[in-house]
């Protein structure tokens, strides 16, 4: 498991448990909103990785694809 999944995991269990006990007196809204902000900031962080490994992902297709047309040219030749 990868370290921003583990803090991801953690963050997501500690708000479950302070709105368990938060009940009606909204003691522990603070540290609730708090922890979501994280979330968002984790939320984005994943979605920048995401797209730069997408991206790169797209790179190396490309790449094996011009490798096997110039092995296939080779082949007919």
């Amino acid at each position: 498991m990868k370290k921003i999944d583990v803090v991801e995991l953690y963050v997501r269990k500690r708000i479950e448990l302070l709105e368990r006990v938060n009940g009606e007196y909204k003691i522990n809204q603070k540290e609730i909103n708090e922890l979501m902000d994280v979330l968002d900031v984790i939320g984005k962080v994943n979605y920048a990785k995401q797209k730069q490994d997408d991206k790169e992902l797209g790179l190396l297709t490309d790449t094996l694809d011009k490798i096997d047309e110039l092995l296939s040219k080779v082949e007919e030749d």
